[in-house]
C-alpha cells in the first residue's frame, strides 16, 4: 500500500511539472513577467465590488436598459469615478461618453407573418411563432432551398451553396459551424445574410441554435417576443433581407420535409458534422415584415489611464464589460442585473483604481459598452464604426461578462447545472488568436489566485457558442487577442431575481485580482503578444 501511494504521488508530481513546463513553454523566453503591485492587488476587494455593485444593480437604476434614465445614471457615475482615478476621457473632446445613435424598430404584428407550404399544404403564423432579427419592412417569396450551415467562405474553402441555385428563393440555415473551418472568422448571423444576398436568395428562415431554442420553449417566450424591440446602429445597417428564426415548434415542421427533426439537427450541428444542402421539394414560403422605427441615442463610457513607458504608452490594454441590461418587465419588474452585468462593470471599475496606483508600461483603456444585451451593439460601434483608439494599437481585451455567482454546495436546481462553484472560473478565447497570452493567463493564476479555470467554453464547436456572445468578439474579429472571464449562466440570468444578495464577493475578488494581474503582466512585458 505504501508503495502504491508513493508512486500515485510522484506521478501527481511529475502531472505538475509537466503543466508548470507547457505553461512556460507558451511564454516568450526571455520575457520575465512582471510582479502585479502589492498595493494594487489589496485594492481589489470585496467591499469596493460591493459598493459599486450595491449602486449600479439598485433598484433606482431600473435595470440599465439601454435607453433608459438608469443607463444614463449609470454612465455619469462611471465616468466620475474614472476621472476620480486619474483617467482621461477617450472620446471626442476628451470626453467620457462616445455618443452612438441608434434605429430601433418593433414588429406591427398583425401585420408580420408567416406563411409555409410544405408538401402542398400552406399554414400561415403570426409573430411569436417567429421573430425576426430584420431591422426593414419588406416581403419575400420563394422556394425552400436548405443550405446547411449558411457558410460562403473562399478564405475557409467551405462554400454551402456550391451547386445549388437560390436565386429569389428562400434560404433555410442551421446554427454553428462545421469541424475544420474557424468559427471565429464566420458564422455570425449578419455574415449568412449577407452570403445569402450574394449568392441572390430573397430571403432567410434561421434554425434557432441549441440555447435560443431552450428559451424559445419556455411558456413566457410569446408575450416577450411581442415586446421586444430590435435595435441596430444607424451607422451600420447591415445586410436588408427579410429573415425570420423559427420556433421550435415551426422548425420541426420545416424539417420533417428533409426527414429530421430540430432536436436532432441541433445534435448534428452542434458536434460540427457534415450538412447536406439540398431543395425541399414542394415547399416555399412568403415572409412578410411591417416594422415601426424611431431613432435613439445611447453611449459607451471610455477612459484612458496613459502608460509611463514614453514609447509603449501608445499600445492599450483593454478592459471590458457591458453596463447595461434588460428592460423593465411587462409587469413592472425590475431586472436588476447584479451578476449580468454589474459584477464585470464593478470589476473593471475597481480594476481601473488598482492601475490608477500605479502605472504600467502601456496605457490602459478602459471601456464599459452600452447595448450589449441587444447585439453588441457598443462593442460594434467601437470596433467597427468610430474606435476611441486605434485598434492596431489594441494588444489585448480582457472582457468580464458574469463573475459574481458561486454554485452553493449540494444544490441540485437543474438551471444551476452550469453554474461554477466558488473557486471555479470559465476562460473563453485566451488561446484562439495567442497562445502566448493563454500561457500567461494561466502562470499568473497559478501564481497567485489558484482558481480552477475550466475551459469547457471554449471549445469552438460548443452549442452554447459564448465566444461570439459578449463584447470581445467585437475584437477577436479584428485580430486582437481576448480572453472572456464568466461564471455560467444560472437560475436567476436575465430575471428579477439577479440581485446583490446573491454575489459571492470572495469568488469576484479573486477573478478580479486575477484579471488586473494578467493585464499588469501584459501591460509591462518588453513585447506584444505573440499571435498564433
Amino acid at each position: 500500500m505504501k508503495t502504491l501511494i508513493n508512486r500515485r504521488g510522484g506521478g501527481a508530481l511529475a502531472l505538475v511539472l509537466l503543466s508548470l513546463l507547457t505553461i512556460a513553454s507558451l511564454v516568450r523566453p526571455g520575457s520575465p513577467l512582471a510582479t502585479p503591485p502589492a498595493d494594487s492587488v489589496r485594492a481589489i476587494n470585496a467591499p469596493e465590488l460591493r459598493m459599486h455593485l450595491e449602486f449600479l444593480a439598485s433598484k433606482e437604476l431600473g435595470g440599465r436598459y439601454t435607453m433608459s434614465p438608469g443607463l444614463q445614471i449609470a454612465a455619469r457615475y462611471l465616468a466620475s469615478r474614472l476621472a476620480s482615478y486619474g483617467f482621461r476621457g477617450a472620446s471626442e473632446g476628451g470626453s467620457f461618453m462616445q455618443p452612438i445613435n441608434l434605429v430601433v424598430t418593433r414588429p406591427i404584428p398583425d401585420r408580420t407573418t408567416l406563411a409555409l407550404r410544405l408538401k402542398g399544404q400552406t399554414t400561415d403564423y403570426s409573430y411569436g411563432d417567429f421573430i425576426t432579427s430584420a431591422t426593414a419592412s419588406g416581403a419575400s417569396e420563394g422556394q425552400l432551398v436548405f443550405v446547411g450551415y449558411g457558410i460562403s467562405s473562399t478564405a475557409q474553402k467551405h462554400d454551402d451553396y456550391s451547386g445549388l441555385d437560390v436565386k429569389n428563393k428562400i434560404v433555410v440555415i442551421a446554427p454553428g459551424t462545421p469541424k475544420g473551418v474557424d468559427s471565429s472568422r464566420v458564422g455570425e448571423a449578419e455574415e449568412q445574410e449577407g452570403a445569402a444576398l450574394k449568392h441572390g436568395a430573397a430571403g432567410v428562415l434561421f434554425l434557432p441554435p441549441s440555447y435560443r431554442a431552450a428559451d424559445m420553449r419556455k411558456p413566457d417566450y410569446r408575450e416577450r417576443a411581442m415586446n421586444r424591440e430590435r435595435v441596430r446602429l444607424a451607422a451600420k445597417p447591415g445586410p436588408q433581407i427579410p429573415n425570420a428564426t423559427l420556433t421550435p415548434k415551426i422548425a420541426d415542421q420545416v424539417l420533417a420535409s428533409l426527414g429530421t427533426t430540430l432536436d436532432q439537427m441541433l445534435v448534428t450541428a452542434d458536434a460540427g458534422s457534415a450538412l447536406e444542402p439540398r431543395a425541399l421539394d414542394n415547399s416555399s414560403a412568403r415572409i412578410t415584415l411591417a416594422l415601426e422605427e424611431k431613432e435613439a441615442v445611447t453611449q459607451n463610457v471610455a477612459g484612458i489611464l496613459e502608460g509611463a513607458d514614453p514609447k509603449l504608452k501608445n499600445e492599450y490594454v483593454a478592459l471590458s464589460a457591458h453596463y447595461d441590461h434588460l428592460k423593465t418587465g411587462l409587469n413592472g419588474e425590475i431586472y436588476p442585473g447584479a451578476d449580468d452585468d454589474g459584477s464585470g462593470t464593478a470589476a473593471v471599475l475597481n480594476i481601473a483604481r488598482a492601475f490608477s496606483l500605479q502605472r504600467p508600461a502601456r496605457s490602459v483603456l478602459v471601456i464599459f459598452h452600452t447595448a450589449e444585451e441587444l447585439g453588441l451593439l457598443g462593442s460594434a460601434y467601437n470596433a467597427d464604426v468610430a474606435p476611441v483608439v486605434p485598434l492596431a494599437q489594441v494588444v489585448v481585451d480582457l472582457n468580464i461578462d458574469m463573475i459574481g455567482r458561486s454554485k452553493p454546495a449540494g444544490d441540485t436546481d437543474p438551471k444551476n447545472i452550469e453554474l461554477s462553484d466558488a473557486n471555479t472560473i470559465y476562460l473563453i478565447g485566451a488561446d484562439r488568436i495567442s497562445r502566448e497570452l493563454h500561457g500567461i493567463s494561466e502562470q499568473t493564476n497559478t501564481e497567485f489566485e489558484k482558481l480552477r479555470i475550466d475551459y469547457r467554453y471554449n471549445d469552438p464547436n460548443h452549442p452554447a457558442l459564448y465566444y461570439f456572445r459578449s463584447d470581445h468578439w467585437n475584437y477577436a474579429k479584428h485580430d486582437i487577442p481576448i480572453i472572456f472571464y464568466f461564471d455560467g449562466v444560472h437560475a436567476d440570468y436575465h430575471q428579477p431575481s439577479d440581485t446583490v444578495d446573491k454575489i459571492d464577493f470572495d469568488k469576484m475578488t479573486r477573478v478580479a485580482r486575477l484579471v488586473f494581474e494578467t493585464g499588469w503582466r501584459i501591460a509591462n512585458l518588453d513585447h506584444r503578444l505573440i499571435k498564433g
